[in-house]
């Protein structure tokens, strides 16, 4: 509440605040895809759709881990086989920066857009497969 003090000295005048609201905002609605409903039903449709998703999936990101892990895991492996390698030098640098700069980091980028292509072209296969049912 808010007081006014009356020019004549006399008692404060109260008035009740008025809130303003801006009009709600509303989200456009998306419509629901036929297809992508069969997702929810208990059939053997759907079970099998899901199951091959996943499957696809987990396929797309083992392809990836692997090469990655194997990667990761050559330098230290190879360090401790041959203890030389920890102490080389090229042009003056450590071998072990050359390697972890040069040969780790740019194949680990690659694999990562290797991957996200995969996936989407996966993921399109998928909703292209959900459209042809209808």
């Amino acid at each position: 509440m808010t007081h006014v003090v009356r020019p004549e000295g006399g008692a404060p005048e109260v008035r009740a605040r008025e809130v303003i609201r801006s009009p709600e905002r509303r989200v456009p609605a998306i419509p629901n895809s036929p297809a992508a409903d069969d997702l929810y039903e208990q059939d053997e449709y759907a079970r099998t759709l899901l199951r091959s998703l996943i499957r696809a999936q987990l396929a797309v990101t083992l392809s990836v881990l692997i090469p990655a892990a194997a990667l990761l895991c050559l330098y230290p492996l190879l360090a401790v086989l041959f203890p030389a390698l920890g102490r080389a030098h090229i042009a003056g640098m450590p071998l072990t920066l050359v390697v972890l700069g040069g040969g780790i980091y740019p194949p680990l980028v690659i694999l990562g857009f290797w991957y996200v292509r995969r996936t989407e072209r996966m993921e399109q296969r998928f909703v292209d497969l959900l459209e042809s049912h209808d």
